[in-house]
């Protein structure tokens, strides 16, 4: 079958990244892999986080990476959605300056994300006027103005952050992560309501390539 898969336009290394027509990163090796290994071809459509949400949904795509059953519960409420096993375990936390480390909760006033982004640990906080977030349209844009101490901290998957501060900004310790603050643990999955029978498939591969997909993840440093 050729499974057309909805992923996110922006710059996600080293788990994903689509640009120039292009889905790279470790979650491409391991999705081509699975393809590769049951005769399937592959589909990638980008958009933005928010409208792939819309189009995931109505049928444009028929799977979506990454995706979280706690993401967008009351959008896919009445929607029989089934996800995969663990493929990618993840740390969302808030990275700050290296002085600003240990400072505790109550330092933190203004927490930056990424549009479409929510920072799950902070809601109870955002209700009661302590945290104000503050969105920016990328990644580059939201630790700059970290970095400057226009937010108190950046909350981001601490893995593709630490990549693009090494890689990308060729300063590995602008910003680092603070394991006081409250973050989170969780994991993506490849997930479906319009081919379950494709996830239960999806599933066996990767009991069957672990070792292989252990390798995969070490060659792009996701813990």
């Amino acid at each position: 079958e050729n499974l057309i898969i909805g992923v996110e336009d922006i710059d996600y290394l080293p788990i994903y990244e689509y640009s120039n027509g292009k889905y790279t990163g470790a979650a491409s090796e391991i999705l081509t892999k699975f393809a590769t290994l049951n005769n399937h071809t592959l589909t990638y459509k980008e958009f933005p986080i928010t409208r792939l949400n819309k189009y995931y949904l109505n049928g444009t795509v028929d799977f979506r990476f990454p995706d979280n059953g706690y993401w967008i519960q009351e959008q896919k409420a009445g929607y029989d959605i089934k996800y995969s096993a663990p493929v990618i375990n993840f740390i969302d936390g808030v990275m700050v300056t290296p002085e600003n480390k240990h400072k505790g909760i109550n330092h933190l006033n203004k927490l930056g994300v990424v549009r479409g982004f929510t920072a799950w640990d902070y809601l109870d906080l955002i209700k009661e006027g302590t945290v104000a977030i503050k969105e920016s349209n990328n990644l580059h844009s939201l630790i700059k103005l970290t970095s400057i101490n226009r937010y108190d901290g950046a909350y981001f998957n601490i893995d593709v952050a630490k990549y693009y501060f090494k890689n990308t900004l060729n300063s590995p310790d602008l910003l680092i992560f603070d394991p006081e603050l409250p973050h989170t643990k969780s994991s993506y999955s490849l997930s479906s309501f319009k081919h379950p029978n494709i996830i239960d498939q999806f599933n066996e591969f990767l009991i069957a390539e672990a070792e292989w997909i252990a390798m995969i993840k070490e060659k792009y440093q996701v813990k």
